[in-house]
């Protein structure tokens, strides 16, 4: 009789569990990625020999959600229209490119940050790609969220930056149906050791 009694309970309790468990559904997020600041992580390198130029490596991390999934390109993706066009996209550049990052170099004098371009640069010059990021193989769209982390590499050569700078980046990202998510602030950063 105990043993009855054990097993009744056990099958109660797995089919509670199934009955939760099937009640679940996938997380209700927009078709714009949305994204929130999570971190930027600065290291320095120093000159591989002397008079090499120093310089800082930058990771930032971004937080996602997408409704549908459709982040990232893939180098088939480049093949094909839209996002082999040479123009349009972000800053008329291009529709390539999927990450926009834009610096911002804190006036020494005023104080305020201003959009830094190197000599010769233009906006969306550090824009880049991230590759396709998907949780299954399955060609149904579903909710994505996650981070998604970039690295950066600036020359603190002094003709752009310097050791002793104050940076801060402005961030967003754009799906393959193109959707372009909000912008994001990192905190600020010195360049430098």
């Amino acid at each position: 009789m105990n043993l009855f009694r054990t097993l009744s309970a056990v099958a109660l309790l797995g089919l509670g569990w199934a009955g939760t468990s099937s009640c679940l559904k996938a997380p209700d997020y927009p078709v714009t990625p949305v994204i929130t600041f999570n971190s930027v992580k600065q290291t320095y390198v120093p000159p591989p020999v002397p008079g090499a130029t120093p310089g800082d490596t930058l990771e930032f991390a971004v937080d996602f959600q997408d409704g549908d999934g459709d982040l990232g390109l893939d180098a088939d993706d480049a093949k094909v229209p839209p996002y082999n066009a040479q123009t349009g996209g972000h800053n008329n550049l291009a529709t390539s490119n999927n990450y926009f990052i834009q610096p911002f170099k804190k006036d020494k004098v005023s104080g305020k940050f201003v959009a830094f371009y190197t000599p010769g640069g233009y906006p969306g010059e550090y824009d880049g790609r991230y590759p396709r990021l998907e949780t299954t193989t399955d060609t149904k769209p579903a909710p994505l969220k996650g981070t998604l982390r970039y690295k950066l590499r600036l020359p603190l050569n002094r003709s752009s930056y310097s050791i002793g700078d104050v940076m801060r980046f402005e961030i967003s990202i754009m799906d393959r149906a193109m959707h372009q998510s909000n912008t994001v602030t990192t905190t600020e950063i010195t360049l430098g050791p």
